[in-house]
């Protein structure tokens, strides 16, 4: 299995999971309802409930639809998103409500995202969690950018605009003022004193809850020295958590919108411009990186010159990236359904050695790993 057809198998196992064999014509159903009880509006009609045709929301379900509804202000017709608590999660925490109110608050920031609707937290109306969103004009690369897509599909010159324009995109992220913004509750979200530890705990708890048996004493050997040696000198940033380009709506080569902040964290910039390149090992091993593309080292230099940052502890926060991806890549060994997982356990099981393996050459005492 190459690495197209991984990635594809993945967003298609893992929508499955979301949408939890809930049918178009019910979440027609509840998202007039949702519609219908906001202040204002009336006489809404749904239309085309589809799923998302690309990488992006991959964790939380993820639905397309069109609204039409009576408002002061006329009738309007809008493309719409749905964003709702999955069926089965991947993660042992989920919040809607979270993630409604940090990308609302991004709405008056200069990073690009979606303007946020209607909430939906108590499963009121949509029977699951969740919120919906207006749809933004662009297309996101699929999870394996490098062979296909609109990456991949583009020309030498066009794929180096679109990766500056991704460095930009971080660099924006990473100058918003987030306690300015109303963003501190983010230091609430696992337990620690420093950024990095409260991140580490996070994903921990997640592997504590998945019921994982076999990874658990090489990642708590991982986690215990990422806590012990976390640098004291970092500029602490609201990082997206998530910046695989997937995630990144492009109308052209312009960045029109990021996307899926359910793993969004504060913590260090070196900490979002590592996950791409670590990602990309786990997936993409042995792919001939696209002509034009900046490099990983190109987008570092560059994300310095944009955000007059010096990055720091690259090899700290590449080992805390490839921590955070093969704790991931264990959850979803656990979460896919056996009889489709088989053919997807090389990509998955790389995430854990990759992780063990960095961290020995960094000088991590690990346990003896069968």
């Amino acid at each position: 299995m190459d690495a197209t057809q991984a990635g594809d198998q993945i967003v298609r196992i893992s929508r499955k999971a979301r949408l939890a064999d809930t049918t178009d014509a019910e979440w027609t159903e509840r998202l007039t309802r949702l519609i219908a009880a906001q202040r204002g509006l009336s006489n809404p009609v749904v239309l085309d409930v589809r799923p998302v045709g690309t990488a992006a929301g991959g964790s939380n379900g993820t639905l397309l639809f069109n609204a039409t509804y009576d408002s002061p202000e006329g009738r309007i017709d809008k493309a719409l998103v749905l964003r709702f608590l999955p069926g089965e999660g991947l993660f042992h925490r989920y919040d809607v409500r979270e993630q409604f109110m940090l990308q609302r608050a991004l709405e008056d920031t200069s990073v690009p995202v979606p303007s946020q609707l209607w909430l939906d937290a108590e499963a009121a109306y949509l029977a699951r969690p969740g919120y919906v969103m207006e749809q933004c004009e662009g297309e996101s690369s699929a999870m394996a950018w490098m062979t296909d897509g609109i990456i991949a599909d583009a020309s030498s010159a066009e794929r180096r605009e679109m990766s500056l324009n991704y460095v930009r995109s971080l660099a924006a992220i990473h100058s918003v003022d987030w306690r300015a913004a109303g963003l501190h509750w983010l230091e609430n979200r696992a337990a620690g004193s420093k950024p990095i530890e409260r991140e580490a705990n996070w994903y921990w708890d997640s592997l504590i809850w998945s019921g994982d048996e076999a990874y658990r004493a090489g990642f708590g050997a991982v986690r215990d020295w990422l806590i012990a040696n976390e640098p004291t000198d970092i500029d602490i940033v609201l990082c997206h958590g998530d910046a695989n380009f997937g995630n990144y709506l492009y109308k052209g080569t312009q960045v029109s919108a990021v996307l899926d902040w359910e793993m969004a964290f504060l913590g260090a910039p070196e900490a979002d411009l590592a996950f791409l390149k670590v990602g990309d090992s786990i997936l993409l091993s042995g792919v001939a990186f696209p002509h034009g593309v900046l490099t990983y080292e190109e987008m570092r230099a560059e994300y310095e010159r944009i955000s007059g940052r010096t990055l720091k502890h690259i090899d700290y926060f590449e080992l805390f990236a490839i921590y955070r991806l093969g704790i991931i890549n264990v959850l979803a060994m656990k979460h896919f359904p056996v009889e489709m997982l088989e053919a997807l356990l090389p990509v998955f099981r790389r995430g854990p050695d990759l992780c063990f393996a960095k961290a020995a050459s960094m000088g991590v005492n690990l346990p003896a790993i069968n």
